[in-house]
């Protein structure tokens, strides 16, 4: 279930609200796909409030024992999840405070919640509201002034400039890359480089500077390996990526003519996905974008929750069948149920 609740997570298209409502019931910690849930529009302040308590570290960190606070996970860690929510652009005033009857400012320091949160883009009512906050040990309420609003603006400075000097460096690195001809010098320089941008960098080897990428023979082995292990982290956190399907599909000729013959089992699910990857439906849930298939689930199941509820359990026992074979699967056991329950309507009524 948990494949199919990233796939629809991550969907571009509106979800409906039924299924909406089934998600957020159904999103479990496993895998945490609330994680991308929590920050689509298509959900309430009040569903993605509920979505960001399915985090263990948080709930076990919330927990209170009799005369003391128990904290499970460090501050900064905490704040990386809470400020997926605070980053919404529908949060309410006073959430904060609300935080705050659950984890103290001794687990979740206001400094960590406010880095993440202007990482992130959040609003100015909850920065405004993180640093009116007294500091921990301070005897003063809460206040909003000139340094408070000097503190916001000093930590949104920070992460523009993060974010620039990032890109920046990524695009040194691929220029290192592109002055190289051929696919094995283009990745023995990028290996030898800091990949602040791995789908960048996998762009760069791949392509150079021109529009056709690398052929599997003018690879080895060696460079299927390092490509391989860019694709590992391209693909898993730059999903979003509008130029993801492309790279990916000219880096599995490359993979499936190196890395079959010599890299032995057990593969890890990333590599597995990555020599099979593919258009959405034509190969099994979760070897192509995570956005394409939650457009095609939608697409086919619309709002019907109890077609998404039996894709997720045929999952788990076909995961290497093409999805849109599961979905035909789905759809012909619900049509023969439904006619069933037809007949047995219509026998009862000859009965009587």
């Amino acid at each position: 279930m948990e494949s199919v609740m990233h796939a629809m997570c991550r969907a571009t298209i509106t979800l409906p609200r039924q299924v909406v409502a089934w998600m957020v019931e159904t999103a479990g910690p496993k895998r945490q796909p609330w994680r991308d849930l929590v920050q689509r529009d298509d959900l309430t302040d009040q569903q993605a409030w509920e979505c960001l308590w399915r985090d263990d570290a948080l709930i076990k960190s919330a927990m209170k024992i009799p005369g003391k606070w128990t904290a499970n996970a460090a501050s900064d860690e905490l704040a990386d999840v809470v400020a997926l929510y605070l980053a919404r652009s529908d949060v309410p005033a006073g959430r904060i405070a609300l935080l705050r009857t659950r984890l103290d400012s001794d687990q979740l320091r206001r400094i960590d919640l406010l880095r993440c949160v202007t990482r992130l883009g959040g609003s100015d009512l909850v920065c405004q509201e993180i640093v009116a906050e007294p500091p921990p040990g301070s005897s003063r309420e809460e206040h909003l002034g000139p340094r408070e609003l000097a503190l916001i603006e000093r930590y949104r400075q920070a992460a523009r400039d993060e974010a620039a000097d990032r890109n920046s460096t990524a695009n040194w690195v691929v220029e290192q890359i592109l002055q190289k001809e051929g696919v094995i010098a283009r990745a023995a320089t990028a290996r030898q480089s800091d990949p602040v941008d791995p789908l960048k960098t996998l762009k760069a080897c791949l392509f150079g500077r021109g529009s056709v990428a690398a052929r599997p023979e003018d690879a080895d082995f060696s460079t299927a390996q390092y490509l391989l292990t860019l694709g590992r982290h391209a693909s898993t956190y730059y999903y979003a990526d509008e130029g993801l399907g492309e790279v990916l599909s000219a880096l599995r000729p490359i993979l499936r003519a190196y890395i079959n013959p010599g890299y032995t089992p057990p593969r890890s699910w990333v590599s597995e996905r990555l020599l099979t990857y593919g258009e959405a439906g034509i190969v099994p849930l979760g070897h192509s974008i995570y956005a394409e298939e939650g457009d095609y689930l939608v697409r086919r199941f619309g709002s019907n929750v109890s077609k998404y509820e039996s894709l997720g359990k045929l999952v788990g026992e076909n995961q290497d069948v093409p999805l849109r074979v599961l979905c035909d699967r789905v759809e012909a056991e619900q049509l023969a149920r439904h006619r069933w329950i037809v007949e047995q309507q219509e026998r009862g009524d000859h009965r009587e």
